[in-house]
């Protein structure tokens, strides 16, 4: 038992590291304008093992990425008997390669295909119009937690965020007394499915 929940402790860190700091690039050959799912997974395994030093037991991915900068495709990695969330997006495409970054949740989640509780890809729930605020700020919240390890005191958005890429709302968080604003991007959506990016103002309000 001790061990199971390092494990899960060590996958959810994991996790955390990934959402700030694991933007590594990797190339794969195109076939017929796409790349393959399975080729995508297994880029994302390297590319994985390569930045903290393992690759995870499994990944899998829903579609193969089209050929195309800003195309995006949801995939699930699996380790330790978690799972996590993992958006990949095609930064450029030169000839027949297609150079791609991977964007893991900032929580471990259920998988995408089985209609999960979501981490930082958020269902829309109104059937494709926005996110509610209340989830908006639920998200945030969490993901916040686990980059820096302590919950802040408050997160609050005061509108729904639209389900479209690059729609941004601000909300604000308390911590230890101090409130900041936080620059909410959707940074994808994906089957109805909205994967979010905050970001902290740098110096506190008032």
């Amino acid at each position: 038992m001790q061990q199971s929940a390092k494990r899960r402790i060590a996958v959810r860190a994991v996790g955390a590291l990934l959402a700030v700091a694991f933007a590594a690039s990797c190339s794969a050959s195109v076939g017929s304008k796409n790349v393959s799912k399975d080729e995508v997974a297994k880029q994302a395994s390297t590319a994985l093992g390569k930045q903290i030093g393992r690759e995870p037991d499994d990944i899998t991915c829903q579609d193969s990425l089209k050929a195309e900068v800003g195309a995006t495709v949801r995939c699930k990695l699996t380790d330790g008997g978690e799972k996590l969330g993992m958006t990949v997006t095609a930064k450029s495409v030169d000839g027949d390669k297609v150079n791609m970054d991977f964007k893991v949740d900032d929580a471990p989640g259920a998988d995408d295909s089985a209609d999960p509780e979501p981490t930082d890809a958020a269902s829309t729930g109104t059937g494709g119009g926005s996110v509610r605020r209340a989830e908006v700020a639920r998200q945030g919240k969490a993901a916040l937690t686990a980059q820096v390890g302590k919950e802040p005191d408050a997160f609050s958005c005061p509108e729904d965020l639209p389900a479209k890429v690059g729609a941004v709302v601000r909300c604000q968080l308390v911590s230890e007394g101090k409130q900041y604003g936080v620059t909410v991007t959707a940074k994808s959506v994906v089957n109805g499915r909205v994967s979010m990016g905050f970001k902290v103002d740098d110096a506190a309000v008032g």
